[in-house]
């Protein structure tokens, strides 16, 4: 039986990450190798004996890479490699891959969807049919065959299409490249805003460009938030930078809800400064029966339920284990970048 793969785990404070992947490893040939803590030189040291590391959130610096004479593989839990070294990893001969995941496909997906019930005004359309609004239109209903049918009878105006229209990215990271991927099916301008910009051959690969924010706001038809909350993003989005915006503009926030200046938000939108908003975070969660934007026409609303389930763990994790496998098996793995 050939020896187990020595797996250095490179996140040890990334939530219950460390826990999940020990868990999901059950069985499979690894001996896992944790470093003491999450600081670097604990890391250097855990990978003196690693021969593979997994890498979801930390920093993986060269200096670590370049401790770890025997590695030959690293995995990306997800698809940024902001947080790699890549020049290091070439260095070291070890070729590093990538991995979409399920828990960033529920968020993307759930971007997609408030951006389509936006543009295609689904709110107003879904309650015109369910409250009968024909009754007050003075529309009487008709059999329907191939030709004949009462085409927007409700008379909703602005319905568009995704379909070349240019959406602005802040926070091009592992759901932000999620994003990405669904808006290019839609055939959609892509630009994005970070406070550190990628390296030319990931904006090529995703066929991004970048833009200052206050370009960027500027500019796009969508601007989709995605970034941490922090201090540093407090408030990001607030009345002068909504001011910058074109009025047919619409913001999508899933990031968090402290992003965005909620009651400068609802002034615009009140007052046409932009068209329309799709939000699933507030600042305080639920949204409060006081909060303004509760009663805008303008407005989606989803209670927070973009990130899917817990069930994405159970097909993540195993998913990247599996690849190292591959690799040690001298299959091809997925998502190899060098």
């Amino acid at each position: 039986m050939p020896d187990p793969i020595r797996l250095m785990i490179a996140d040890t404070t990334s939530g219950k990450y460390p826990e999940r992947v020990k868990d999901y490893s059950q069985g499979m040939p690894f001996d896992l190798i944790y470093p003491e803590g999450g600081g670097e030189e604990s890391k250097k040291a855990a990978a003196r004996e690693a021969e593979a590391i997994l890498c979801y959130k930390t920093e993986l610096s060269g200096e670590v890479i370049k401790s770890a004479p025997s590695l030959k593989f690293i995995q990306k839990h997800g698809l940024s490699l902001k947080n790699i070294d890549m020049a290091a990893a070439r260095e070291m001969g070890a070729q590093v891959a990538t991995m979409p995941l399920m828990r960033n496909a529920s968020v993307a997906e759930h971007a997609l969807t408030l951006m389509l019930c936006c543009i295609r005004k689904a709110i107003p359309g879904h309650k015109a049919v369910t409250e009968a609004a024909y009754l007050d239109l003075g529309v009487e209903p008709i059999v329907t065959s191939q030709w004949d049918m009462k085409t927007n009878w409700t008379g909703i105006e602005g319905i568009s299409e995704l379909f070349g229209a240019s959406v602005g990215i802040v926070g091009l990271g592992d759901i932000g490249m999620d994003i990405v991927t669904r808006c290019r099916a839609f055939n959609m301008e892509v630009f994005y805003y970070q406070r550190t910009p990628h390296l030319k051959e990931v904006e090529k690969a995703f066929d991004a460009t970048y833009l200052p924010l206050e370009k960027l706001l500027a500019e796009v038809d969508f601007v989709v938030l995605i970034i941490p909350h922090t201090p540093k993003t407090e408030g990001i989005i607030g009345a002068r930078e909504l001011a910058r915006m074109k009025p047919t503009a619409i913001l999508i926030n899933v990031g968090r809800g402290g992003l965005v200046d909620e009651d400068a938000l609802a002034e615009a939108l009140r007052s046409g400064v932009i068209a329309m908003a799709g939000l699933d975070v507030y600042r305080r969660e639920p949204l409060p029966e006081s909060n303004p934007l509760r009663l805008l026409p303008n407005v989606v609303l989803f209670p927070h339920t973009g990130g899917g389930s817990n069930r994405s763990w159970g097909v993540d994790v195993p998913a990247v284990l599996e690849n190292i496998l591959k690799f040690f098996r001298g299959e091809t793995p997925k998502g190899v970048i060098s």
